[in-house]
């Protein structure tokens, strides 16, 4: 049985095929990126991708928690093209957008619900 904050979040993910001859792409072939959000507000309370070293998984993690999935993919493509300059930088963008899109499709279904 899922608590209350559990009956309150929503999973969605994403993948991007990582790009050839890097490490990631050696081992993951894809990366993927979850995030666990607030169904109420489409706050990201917690996010993961699946990258080689531990500091890059953080420092994804760190980017995407905190950020309200109703404000759209932009300000976070953005916020990537500052501040993160890795190898999967294109994969990561990929990935978060069909999470965005995923996102629509969720709130696009709970309004037929109603």
């Amino acid at each position: 049985m899922i608590d209350t904050q559990e009956q309150n979040t929503v999973l969605l993910s994403g993948y991007a095929k990582l790009p050839n001859n890097t490490t990631a792409e050696t081992v993951y072939q894809f990366l993927a990126v979850a995030i666990l959000f607030d169904k109420r507000s489409g706050i990201i309370l917690e996010a993961e991708a699946s990258m080689v070293t531990s500091i890059a998984r953080r420092f994804v993690s760190q980017l995407l928690v905190g950020y309200n999935l109703n404000d759209g993919p932009d300000d976070l493509m953005e916020t990537f093209e500052e501040h993160y300059h890795g190898n999967a930088k294109r994969a990561l963008e990929t990935a978060m957008r069909m999470v965005f899109s995923k996102y629509e499709d969720y709130i696009a279904e709970q309004k037929t619900k109603q």
